[in-house]
């Protein structure tokens, strides 16, 4: 008994130092360790209406985001209470009525959360962000609550398949097969995303985007052009993709907005720097050092339950794995800011256009209505990006320290 002791005991020591390690290897960036952002006053680069507007906006925003949470945990929390009502409503066997709850439970999830929706909706039109109409939202939501509700069937039954076969173990074969899933979505979705979309129609900003390419050592990555101004007037552009199938999408809105060329350049090298820097790769493997644990204690709750193959447990466990979910948010937010600000700093190595970077992280807050310091609590919880202000303190620490390095050269020469 001693040495199963002492044995378990190393191998939890050594999986311990093995999860720091990876950690700092994937916490590295390029942004320099020494660099100070220099506190900056919004009001020098905001009028007081803008902030206001974008203050009153982000608001209510959080209001909603908030009220989504509460009404997931109190569906999920319903379901928990009748779960041995429902296993025994399904003849279907264990795994069967399992399902079947998990079926139930999306559907009725998606019916508690729409209304939301709309009223966010509703909140993004009276901003004149979104310009969607409320019939076309709703059916649009059909493919995505088919492709959840579908994907809820399926890893549901490989989990309860998975729990009953190693009741104990389940979770180290569960973890590691969720992150590869995540990495074939990632792929799909790499696919799927160019359709429909276009090249940059441009001359001048295709020209730089392909000099910019090659700068950051990305030449074969692809970039397109989305059109979804008819949807909304928001500016984004996102990188997806693994390898040969990466891809970055350009929102056609940021052609539509009265930004200069420069601050175009600027937006798409900060997406090619994701894809420099490898950071949906590098996000899998967070997503394994995240995974882990979260799967271990999922299967410690719902152990004290009698196991996940039982089809009265699965409520619990989707109520458990939403809170985990949200608990775990402000970590992986932590992440996310770093591996934004690297972008940040790569597309300033690779432009050396500081003033297109300011404008770029100005519309988000005259267009897309960030509030440009937001309160603290709401940074944490929310914030997978840092904020306009702290963005835009960047690119002054970059030129500040630009600046050094040349005037040290010429001290030297």
């Amino acid at each position: 008994m001693t040495a199963t002791r002492v044995l378990k005991g190393a191998t939890i020591v050594l999986a311990a130092a093995a999860w720091f390690v990876a950690a700092a290897l994937l916490w590295r960036t390029k942004v320099p360790g020494d660099l100070t952002l220099p506190h900056l006053d919004p009001h020098s680069f905001f009028s007081a209406s803008e902030l206001h507007r974008a203050a009153r906006y982000d608001s209510i925003s959080r209001l909603f985001y908030l009220g989504g949470i509460a009404v997931q945990l109190a569906v999920l929390g319903v379901f928990t209470l009748l779960g041995r009502w429902l296993a025994r409503g399904f003849a279907l066997g264990e795994i069967g009525a399992g399902v079947m709850i998990g079926v139930a439970a999306s559907l009725f999830l998606w019916a508690a959360m729409l209304p939301l929706g709309l009223l966010g909706l509703w909140w993004d039109r009276r901003y004149g962000i979104a310009k969607q109409d409320y019939w076309s939202f709703v059916l649009g939501q059909w493919s995505g609550l088919l492709t959840k509700t579908a994907t809820v069937a399926i890893v549901l039954a490989i989990v309860m398949l998975l729990a009953r076969r190693f009741p104990r173990r389940w979770w180290a074969i569960v973890a590691p097969l969720f992150v590869a899933i995540g990495a074939g979505f990632v792929i799909v979705l790499s696919l799927l995303a160019p359709i429909g979309t276009h090249p940059i129609r441009q001359p001048q900003v295709a020209g730089a985007v392909e000099r910019l390419k090659l700068r950051e050592g990305v030449p074969d990555t692809r970039v397109r052009v989305d059109k979804v101004s008819n949807e909304t007037r928001a500016i984004n552009a996102e990188t997806t993709g693994i390898g040969p199938t990466t891809v970055v999408i350009l929102w056609d809105t940021l052609f539509r907005s009265h930004l200069s060329n420069r601050a175009i350049e600027f937006v798409s090298a900060h997406e090619l720097g994701h894809a420099a820097r490898r950071h949906i790769w590098k996000g899998l493997g967070w997503g394994v050092l995240f995974t882990v644990p979260l799967t271990f204690l999922l299967a410690l709750a719902t152990r004290r339950r009698g196991g996940l193959h039982r089809a009265e447990v699965v409520p619990f466990a989707l109520l458990v794995s939403t809170v985990l979910s949200v608990l775990s948010t402000p970590l992986t937010n932590v992440v996310s800011r770093r591996y934004e600000s690297e972008a940040d700093w790569m597309a300033l190595q690779a432009t050396r256009d500081p003033a297109a970077g300011r404008e770029a992280f100005r519309s988000f807050t005259r267009i897309d209505l960030a509030e440009p310091s937001p309160p603290s609590w709401s940074y944490v919880l929310f914030d997978d990006h840092p904020t306009v202000m702290q963005r835009i303190a960047l690119t002054k620490a970059w030129e500040a320290r630009t600046a050094l390095r040349g005037r040290r050269s010429r001290a030297g020469s």
